[in-house]
């Protein structure tokens, strides 16, 4: 359909899809949508006729992109940041990628430690049928060879 200018209107030339639409072929529920709308992360279209709105089938990438950054534990405000261009180029996009590969590696050495204290409490657990006593030898096991996060009684 043509506009008063005489040129294509924009819906014509690329699929358009309904927010229910989007958010299947997005792999997402609608309020996901509509959440990352409210968050700045997608571009909320006007009001077509009917009261309902338009998405360009790119929408369907970006939220692919959202979800995808997100599987890789960056916070809804970089990737807002990404998305935005609030960052220069390929430089800081490179520098958030490290930031979230430190952060990362923070969170497993943590985790290994974590596995090692629960390995030790699993070694010296007598076998009582006393679960009290057992879950004492427990946490005492832990706290001997590396420190519990469970704070000693005062």
């Amino acid at each position: 359909m043509m506009d008063q200018t005489g040129t294509l209107d924009r819906r014509m030339i690329e699929k358009c899809m309904k927010i229910s639409e989007l958010a299947r072929q997005a792999g997402v529920g609608v309020e996901t949508v509509r959440y990352y709308q409210r968050r700045g992360l997608l571009a909320v279209p006007e009001h077509q006729a009917g009261a309902y709105r338009d998405y360009p089938s790119d929408a369907v990438e970006v939220i692919r992109q959202i979800r995808c950054l997100r599987g890789l534990d960056f916070s809804l405000d970089e990737i807002g940041a990404l998305l935005r261009g609030g960052v220069e180029g390929c430089p800081d996009v490179r520098a958030a990628i490290q930031r979230r590969i430190q952060t990362t590696q923070r969170d497993l050495d943590g985790l290994r430690r974590q596995v090692a204290q629960l390995r030790t409490a699993l070694e010296t657990v007598p076998c009582q049928k006393n679960r009290l006593t057992c879950g004492l030898a427990c946490l005492t096991a832990c706290a001997r060879p590396l420190a519990c996060e469970v704070p000693p009684p005062a």
